[in-house]
């Protein structure tokens, strides 16, 4: 950055975000948490820390969300946090939360977001069946949600909230609603597929989820369901003194009605919370129910598309976020990290021409692999050499040798009392085995497989020349191989990471067992210690007694 220009960048040596785009493009300097006055913490969670602030130079009031880098959670749903603003950016629609500028430090990421002094509506929700609210203030925020999962879901590429509940729905000081943290939203893939990952608050989770069958933007719609009932009933249709049976539940379908409900509530409900995700009520279908009609006749002329209007950057050093409007008609052309890039025209004219792909299709699959590429490069950077399967080889064989020896002595199969910690020893052993055996067939598999990303990049180069040479054939057929590639790899490590996952919850369950285990043993221990220790007792005891008796009988 020139220094005439007095454009600055924080030191930030380990970013998780890319650098903002209006200090990209010299429109300011990199905000810093000291430009901003703290008034008062506003909630604390697993992430970090929400904060009321208020700019020095502007006078704004904002709501600055704080994300803790060093937290090794945070650390592993970087990726998460970097979707999240890019989502935030795109969307401007007056029933979502803005997302005006982000910025980090050393240790925070900070996301400068708008500031709605109502709370969330979770503090509307009706405690031991008293509810503080009327039917038609659920409606009205019922109708909010439903117009900003409407434009969600017309977005180029749409978009899947993926975890609308009432701690994520808050209320400005007009009673409108407006839909927050966007952690766990993500498009709906441009292939036709369906997205995978298993999602969101549980009470909350749609039956595809659960049955991790794929799932599609539908997900919003069933919890928008589960939305209104906690609303309207004070807690969640499918109940449950644990996960596995409100996963049970929801997979039958057992809803908890309550003797008493608004007919027209009920209705829609069953209308929402259906099994098939094709067969629930569409969101313009809702805003025409009567549990709508009967308070906002047009409830309907609410719901509005994203037109193609670009948008402009907010300058958080100068805008004021209450006046702000956000209509931009230039030319530029963001990316969806919110660098600003040059494309040519021309090539997208080109895509377009072509029958069997479109602009849409081109930007989703470049994502893909954008975000392939990094995961691969990653792994590279992780070190899975020769070296180290080679290392992992031996221990396992150090390994198996130990597990050989003890399974030769009579002593393992013994269950006296004092070959317990042997026994112990050797069931260790083997479950580390086990992992030393996984890790290494999974190691072995991404060594294999790390010169995959070259495969990709003369996939993408083979598409690039077919774009300047207005070839369409070679477009279409390399952009298939492509896809193809992008969605086995993308399987691939998605299968890895399920098999990693159950066999760290299996390691844990049989670590439980062992610890329950040697817990029952040390207790008989004690047991037996303390009545040892009272046989003493009771013997000294007797002892003394027939002492006393000598002497009382000397005594007389």
């Amino acid at each position: 950055i020139s220094s005439a220009n007095k454009i600055t960048r924080n030191n930030v040596p380990n970013r998780f975000l890319p650098i903002p785009e209006t200090v990209l493009k010299g429109l300011e300097s990199e905000p810093k948490i000291s430009d901003f006055i703290l008034i008062k913490e506003l909630g604390i969670g697993s992430f970090g820390r929400v904060l009321l602030v208020q700019h020095k130079i502007t006078q704004a009031m904002y709501a600055i969300k704080a994300i803790d880098k060093r937290n090794t959670a945070n650390i592993q749903e970087k990726p998460y946090f970097r979707r999240e603003i890019e989502i935030m950016y795109r969307v401007h629609h007056p029933n979502v939360v803005k997302l005006f500028g982000h910025f980090e430090d050393a240790n925070y990421c900070y996301f400068i977001m708008e500031y709605i002094p109502g709370g969330n509506v979770y503090n509307l929700v009706p405690k031991n069946g008293y509810t503080t609210v009327s039917t038609k203030t659920i409606v009205s925020i019922m109708k909010d949600v439903i117009c900003a999962t409407y434009f969600l879901h017309h977005m180029h590429p749409p978009i899947i909230h993926r975890d609308i509940k009432p701690e994520n729905v808050v209320l400005d000081k007009n009673m409108v609603a407006k839909l927050t943290d966007f952690g766990w939203s993500n498009y709906v893939p441009g292939d036709y597929s369906k997205r995978t990952t298993v999602c969101g608050t549980p009470i909350y989770l749609a039956p595809e989820i659960i049955n991790k069958q794929g799932h599609d933007e539908k997900v919003d719609i069933w919890c928008i369901g589960v939305l209104m009932f906690e609303l309207m009933v004070g807690s969640s249709p499918f109940q449950g003194n644990d996960v596995n049976t409100v996963k049970y539940n929801i997979r039958m379908l057992n809803i908890k009605w309550p003797t008493k409900m608004d007919r027209d509530a009920a209705d829609l409900i069953s209308r929402i919370l259906k099994y098939n995700p094709e067969e629930r009520i569409s969101l313009e279908q809702m805003l025409i129910h009567p549990f709508f009609t009967k308070y906002y006749p047009n409830a309907i002329s609410c719901l509005k598309k994203p037109d193609n209007t670009q948008y402009k950057v907010f300058i958080v050093s100068k805008d004021n976020p209450l006046t702000w409007n956000p209509v931009y008609t230039g030319n530029e052309y963001t990316n969806d990290y919110g660098l600003q890039i040059n494309r040519s025209q021309n090539d997208y004219n080109k895509i377009n021409n072509s029958k069997n792909i479109n602009q849409y299709d081109y930007n989703s699959l470049l994502q893909k692999y954008d975000n392939l590429k990094r995961e691969y490069n990653d792994l590279r950077k992780a070190g899975f050499s020769a070296a180290d399967l080679d290392s992992l080889r031996r221990e396992l064989k150090e390994k198996e040798d130990k597990i050989n020896q003890l399974s030769k002595s009579n002593k393992v199969n013994s269950y006296n009392y004092q070959n317990n910690v042997l026994r112990a020893t050797y069931k260790e052993l083997k479950n580390e085995n086990y992992d030393l055996k996984n890790q290494l067939s999974l190691y072995e598999s991404h060594y294999n497989n790390r010169n995959n990303v070259i495969y990709l990049d003369n996939n993408f180069n083979d598409i690039r020349n077919s774009i300047s040479q207005n070839n369409k054939d070679g477009f279409n057929q390399a952009f298939e191989q492509l896809k193809t590639n992008i969605d086995n790899y993308t399987q691939n490590d998605y299968n890895t990471i399920i098999m990693m996952k159950d066999r760290e919850i299996e390691k844990w369950k049989e670590g439980e067992r062992l610890r329950r285990e040697r817990e029952k043993q040390e207790f008989k221990n004690l047991i037996n210690s303390y009545d040892q220790t009272l046989s003493m007792e009771e013997r000294e005891n007797q002892e003394l007694k027939m002492r006393l008796k000598e002497l009382e009988g000397y005594f007389v």
